[in-house]
C-alpha cells in the first residue's frame, strides 16, 4: 500500500489542479458519492447506508437494470476511499480561489455525506496493523486532524485503546431488542437485570452491538433517576463510550436528541440535526436538568460538547476557505 497513496494524490490533483503552463482541456472526473455508499453498503455498516441492506446493487447498463453482486470491500478499499475524500476536501479547499478566478465549477462532498462514514473506525483498525498500512495511516491521521478534529479527541483515541485490549467473556444472554427493552422496563425494580444486559454488551465487539444503537440510547433518561445504582449509570456510559468507536457523529445526534428536555413547549415535535449543532454547539446542553445531577452521563454530554465545539470551528474554516473573498478588477 505504499504506492497507492501517491497514485490517489496523482489523481486528486488531476481532477482539481490547473496547470500553469496552459488551461487543461480534460480533468478526470470524481468519484460519485453513489460510487462510494455502494462499496460502504456492502461492508459491515451496511444497514447504516441502506435500510433494505441489499446483497445486489442495481446497476443501469443500456437501459436495463443488471443486480451486480459486490464482494464485501477490504479494509484496504476502505481506507483508500476515506483517503481520497479527505485528500480532495483538502486539495479543493486551498485551490478554492484558483477554481472560482477560473470559473471552474468543481463536485464538493458534503458534511452530511462525510458524516455518515466510519472515518474514526476505520482509521483505529489500521492502527491496529501499522506495518500493513503505515504508509496510508500517517497521511490519513494528518488530514483527519485537519478537517475532523472532533474526531481526533485524545480522551476517543485513549477510549478506543483500552476497548481494543478489552478482556472479552463469554456470555450466556442472548442479545436482542426484546432483551433490552425488558430490561431497561425494569430498571427501577430489577436494576440487575439491566446489569446483566450491559455487562453483555461489554463483552461484545463494538460492531457487534452497533446495530442495538438506537434502542440503547433511547433509555437515556431510564438511568438518571435518583434510584438507579451508581455502578449501572457506569456500565451505560462505558457502553456508551464502546458504541463511541464506530460512528461517533450519529451516535452524537442520537444522544443529544434522547436527552432532550420535552418540559419546554414545542420540544416534543423538534429534532436537533447535526447542522443544529455546527451552527449552535451550545444545543448539545439542552438536555434534561438530572444530567447535571448524574455524573456519568455528564461526563458523556461534555464529551458531546468538546467534540461539537471542535466541529463548529472546523466547519467555519471551512465556510471561509469555500467562500473567498476574491478581489474585483475593474
Amino acid at each position: 500500500y505504499i504506492v497507492m497513496p501517491a497514485l490517489v494524490e496523482v489523481y486528486v490533483n488531476s481532477i482539481l489542479v490547473i496547470n500553469n503552463k496552459g488551461s487543461n482541456e480534460y480533468f478526470n472526473q470524481p468519484i460519485t458519492e453513489e460510487e462510494i455508499r455502494r462499496v460502504f453498503r456492502n461492508s459491515i455498516f451496511g444497514v447504516n447506508f441502506d435500510s433494505q441492506n441489499k446483497l445486489f446493487t442495481p446497476m443501469e447498463i443500456e437501459g436495463e437494470s443488471v443486480d451486480i453482486h459486490l464482494e464485501k470491500p477490504t479494509l484496504a478499499s476502505q481506507l483508500l476511499l476515506i483517503y481520497y475524500l479527505l485528500l480532495y476536501e483538502d486539495v479543493r479547499l486551498a485551490n478554492t480561489a484558483t477554481l472560482l478566478a477560473n470559473g471552474r465549477k468543481v463536485k464538493s462532498y458534503s458534511a452530511a455525506f462525510l458524516s455518515e462514514l466510519p472515518i474514526k473506525y476505520l482509521l483505529h483498525q489500521a492502527q491496529k496493523d501499522q506495518m500493513s498500512y503505515g504508509g496510508l495511516f500517517s497521511p490519513l491521521l494528518r488530514l483527519l486532524a485537519t478537517h475532523f478534529p472532533q474526531l481526533s479527541l485524545v480522551d476517543d483515541w485513549m477510549d478506543d485503546q483500552v476497548f481494543g485490549d478489552y478482556c472479552r467473556q463469554r456470555s450466556d444472554i442472548n442479545l436482542s431488542e426484546t432483551a433490552i427493552n425488558e430490561a431497561f422496563r425494569d430498571i427501577e425494580s430489577n436494576p440487575y437485570k439491566a446489569g446483566k444486559i450491559l455487562k453483555t454488551m461489554l463483552n461484545k465487539n463494538p460492531t457487534d452491538i452497533w446495530p442495538f444503537a438506537e434502542i440503547f440510547v433511547k433509555y437515556f433518561k431510564s438511568v438518571l433517576d435518583d434510584q438507579i445504582p451508581r455502578h449501572i449509570q457506569e456500565l451505560y456510559r462505558e457502553v456508551w463510550l464502546r458504541l463511541n468507536t464506530v460512528l461517533p457523529r450519529c451516535l452524537w445526534i442520537m444522544t443529544i436528541n434522547a436527552l432532550l428536555d420535552i418540559n419546554n413547549g414545542n420540544t416534543k415535535t423538534f429534532t436537533i440535526t447535526q447542522e443544529n449543532v455546527l451552527v449552535d454547539p451550545l444545543q448539545v446542553l439542552r438536555c434534561d436538568i438530572r444530567v447535571f445531577r448524574c455524573g456519568p452521563i455528564l461526563k458523556i454530554i461534555l464529551r458531546i460538547l468538546e467534540a461539537s465545539l471542535a466541529a463548529s470551528r472546523s466547519q467555519l474554516s471551512r465556510h471561509l476557505l469555500d467562500k473567498p473573498l476574491l478581489e474585483k478588477s475593474g
